[in-house]
């Protein structure tokens, strides 16, 4: 399983470690950079061949690239350190760059005129450049003259490698306006939500988590996000001798007219995730509209008069449900607002709000309130978020995640953020997922999605596993669509199609 932490709780487990365990710095550092220099030889020899032009800052970042730097060296290839910034370093990068000097290393420091030019032939004939400037602690943005040197850097057509993070990057956002651009980003210990959040995942590359030797039994207090990937695949429990009622059903408020096909996908997702039963609620003026529903799919009118929802009658009619799915393709309208007021007011029992869910909750915030303490999970995209949250696109660029955690704090729910990185937070639990491709950058995604969600929930899995997982199967359906076909040809509807038949698509794939 892998685990994501910020920079504040790495800096806490190296200090603990120091100080408690009795590991000096001096071999954490030596640990790491050891083990960037053996990952790099034996996975990329051939490109170290062609000479290998590190860049280190004054900060414990640069002393690992001094590391690496010395072992390259003994292990035989041509090396040049290229160190730039200015100020106090520690005593351990200090000590690590005297031995270079030692072993006659060529050092060149960019803030000589005198080496400038040095500096760049040696980074343009180089078969590898290592970023080893700023790493974890960097905030803010990058100063002019270093700034000038990472764009030259990132358009030299080389591999790049980042020690720990890549430097531009705020490790605990992902946030920068500049940044190395990473071919492989060798994380020290553990992923950091930089690695993931904003525009971290451009700038890293493929990311290689290295050991240093912090204590596994210090692991255990850290309360650390989880990424989702195969190491925690999990679907619901099934058993050959069960029946329908034993897998739940679900009553979805979704469509409306132009928008049926929003009803239609949420619900055959539900159906994909191994709900019992599943149950379209719609208005009784557009019960037409759903004649050619899905043969699994049972469609039923809201019950109501003058237009009004019977608050009493839809309890009633509810009664045998376990989950409600509320939101996909229902449009902002007042009757609209009259089935979310009766779903916050009267369902105890885990919900899905999504779409135009949202949309009308987030134009009546007198609500929030109502959403505390329960098992609903909402899902909104970016831009839904916004909304809910009422903060700019670019407060939640600039750190999606504590203003995710701000505002499931607030109102004490459960919220899974919808993006290119997913993160699902509900106070206790978080979750990440990158699993997706631009496939999923279409209509009706995020319906199947919600289906899945409600489908999960109704076979009794956690809100957090549910969404989580959701997520998750969700993209691993489109990455492996995209090894028979071009993302930008993938549906909804072939996702649908697709769901839990990875071992069919593999058997595609290994026959062409």
């Amino acid at each position: 399983m892998n685990t994501i932490i910020s920079s504040g709780q790495m800096k806490e487990l190296d200090s603990r470690t120091i100080n408690e365990f009795g590991i000096p710095s001096r071999v954490l550092m030596e640990n790491a950079g050891k083990g960037c220099a053996d990952f790099l030889r034996s996975m990329f020899d051939d490109e170290l061949l062609l000479s290998v032009s590190i860049i280190c800052g004054n900060g414990n970042n640069g002393g690992d690239g001094y590391v690496v730097a010395r072992w390259l060296d003994y292990f035989g290839y041509d090396v040049t350190i290229i160190t730039v910034g200015e100020g106090k370093s520690s005593p351990e990068t200090i000590a690590n760059r005297e031995l270079c000097q030692k072993l006659e290393m060529e050092i060149l420091d960019y803030n000589s005129d005198d080496n400038i030019e040095r500096a760049m032939q040696a980074l343009y004939h180089s078969g590898v450049i290592i970023d080893a400037i700023y790493g974890i602690g960097f905030k803010g943005n990058l100063d002019p003259e270093l700034a000038d040197l990472i764009k030259i850097v990132n358009m030299i057509e080389v591999f790049k490698v980042a020690i720990d993070i890549p430097s531009g990057i705020n490790a605990d956002t992902g946030y920068t306006e500049l940044a190395f651009k990473a071919d492989l980003t060798l994380t020290l210990e553990s992923l950091k939500y930089g690695h993931l959040l904003g525009e971290g995942r451009l700038y890293c590359g493929l990311v290689e988590i290295l050991p240093i030797g912090i204590p596994d039994i210090y692991w255990d207090e850290v309360e650390a996000a989880v990424l989702l990937d195969e190491s925690v695949e999990l679907l619901p429990d099934r058993n050959k001798f069960s029946h329908k009622g034993d897998y739940g059903r679900i009553a979805v408020f979704a469509g409306s007219q132009g928008f049926s096909g929003a009803a239609f996908l949420a619900s055959l997702a539900a159906i994909k995730a191994g709900a019992g039963l599943v149950t379209i609620f719609c208005h009784p003026g557009q019960i037409r509209i759903y004649d050619n529903k899905p043969y699994e799919v049972m469609v039923r009118e809201i019950p109501c008069s003058n237009d009004r929802i019977d608050i009493t009658a839809l309890e009633t009619a509810l009664d045998n449900y376990d989950v409600i799915l509320f939101g996909p393709g229902c449009s902002v309208s007042d009757f609209t607002l009259q089935t979310l007021n009766f779903i916050l007011n009267n369902w105890y029992k885990p919900a899905v709000i999504d779409a135009d869910g949202l949309n009308t909750l987030a134009q009546h915030p007198e609500l929030y309130a109502l959403l505390a303490e329960k098992s609903i999970i909402l899902t909104p995209h970016w831009g839904e978020f916004c909304r809910l949250a009422d903060i700019s696109m670019d407060l939640l660029y600039q750190d999606s995640l504590l203003q995710l955690r701000q505002f499931v704090n607030t109102y004490k729910t459960k919220v899974l953020l919808k993006s290119a990185t997913s993160v699902y937070y509900d106070s206790e639990i978080t979750y990440i997922n990158t699993s997706g491709n631009d496939g999923l950058s279409t209509g009706g995604s995020g319906d199947v999605l919600s289906g899945l969600i409600a489908g999960f929930l109704a076979q009794k899995m956690s809100p957090a596993n549910a969404a989580g997982m959701a997520a998750y199967y969700l993209g691993l359906t489109a990455e492996l669509l995209a090894d028979t076909q071009e993302t930008m040809s993938i549906t909804p509807t072939e996702i649908l199609d697709n769901l839990f038949k990875y071992e069919e698509l593999d058997d595609e794939e290994d026959e062409e």
